[in-house]
């Protein structure tokens, strides 16, 4: 069932981008892709209604569940959606080239949505989702700082989290980076695999 919406969605979302592809370029295809799902967001967190950064959240929380939707679907195997999202026939090291800038871009993508919702949470919880040693007011690059700090598992301890709620979703960020770096060191192993072996039988 999880699959299958997986599955639903990630193809909505390709025809979604194919099309802008197909009347514009695959470039502003990226840009609208970006603006939609990191800069929107992001936006959202400075209108001054507090109850709108809920909306900041659900779209960053969307992003991060298609990026592991496409991250163990890439690994794992669906034919179908490989195949439509040209993940299929990679053959040369270019095309797999293209493939770990696409997965460090996902991992980028996963480390500003985090912060979004980092962000979403301390305006949410009154500036009590997190504690900082600086006592100046928290701005969007810390949770940013700070996001990235969690995901690369450093923890410096300088910003805290103190409700349950953005414990939560920091152990969601650290098992994400985690899983991340497993999936991209899997996809990489097996196209190189598919790449050599289809050089021994040309």
């Amino acid at each position: 069932m999880i699959l299958r919406i997986w599955v639903s969605v990630l193809n909505i979302l390709s025809k979604f981008e194919f099309k802008i592809a197909d009347k514009l370029n695959e470039t502003a295809a990226i840009i609208v892709h970006f603006f939609i799902f990191w800069i929107v967001p992001i936006l959202l967190l400075y209108i001054p209604f507090k109850y709108i950064s809920i909306l900041s959240i659900l779209i960053a929380l969307f992003y991060i569940y298609v990026l592991f939707g496409d991250i163990f679907l890439s690994v794992f195997g669906h034919e179908k959606l490989e195949k439509k999202r040209g993940m299929i026939d990679i053959t040369t090291v270019s095309e797999m080239r293209a493939e770990i800038i696409g997965a460090l871009i996902k991992y980028i993508g996963g480390v500003i949505s985090f912060a979004t919702i980092f962000k979403g949470l301390q305006i949410l919880l009154n500036g009590k989702a997190f504690v900082i040693q600086d006592p100046s007011a928290f701005s969007y690059f810390d949770m940013l700082y700070y996001s990235l700090v969690t995901i690369t598992t450093v923890g410096y301890g300088d910003i805290t989290p103190t409700h349950w709620i953005s414990k939560l979703f920091v152990i969601g960020e650290i098992m994400f980076g985690l899983g991340f770096v497993l999936l991209l060191f899997t996809m990489l192993i097996s196209l190189y695999i598919d790449i050599q072996r289809k050089k021994k039988y040309e």
